[in-house]
């Protein structure tokens, strides 16, 4: 088990997840505050909240989960935060659709706006729950990986500076 826990590849999900219940957690705050505190629309609700959690996601994901340093620039922060931007805005639309189809019924059931909360904090959940081991693969493999690829390459080249 300890073997497992220090492969590279592991420790960057556990990261990854660490991350991810962070981001869950101001997004579920902030969803709670705007929709039933402020009294805002459930898709304006969903989008304060998606930005508040992609913000904590994106900077958790790469200065600690993929070990991406502050000195390589505002070129390559900027292009990393691209690419993420494509994957959490697609993630937040299917959050957005789930959000709105949830809020539609339990209007209709009639239930208490503290359920009708509750209904949609869960569609919102959910939705960013079927979406976590795909979006792990793809900052992995697409977003993050030029980096993690060079990072191995430097690792691997013998140090010939004389001490």
């Amino acid at each position: 088990m300890v073997r497992l826990l220090r492969q590279p590849r592991v420790l960057r999900f556990l990261r990854y997840a660490v991350g991810s219940v962070a981001a869950s957690l101001v997004s579920a705050v902030t969803l709670a505050v705007a929709y039933q505190g402020i009294g805002l629309d459930p898709r304006v609700s969903s989008i304060i909240a998606f930005c508040a959690g992609a913000l904590v996601n994106f900077l958790i994901y790469r200065f600690w989960a993929w070990r991406a340093t502050a000195d390589q620039g505002a070129a390559a922060v900027r292009r990393d935060f691209l690419k993420y931007a494509v994957l959490a805005v697609t993630t937040a639309l299917v959050a957005l659709g789930t959000t709105t189809i949830a809020d539609n019924w339990s209007q209709s059931a009639g239930l208490s706006k503290s359920i009708r909360t509750l209904v949609v904090e869960g569609s919102y959940f959910g939705a960013f729950g079927v979406m976590f081991i795909a979006k792990f693969l793809i900052l992995d493999r697409y977003v993050f990986r030029a980096r993690a690829a060079s990072a191995r390459s430097r690792d691997q080249v013998e140090n010939t500076t004389p001490a």
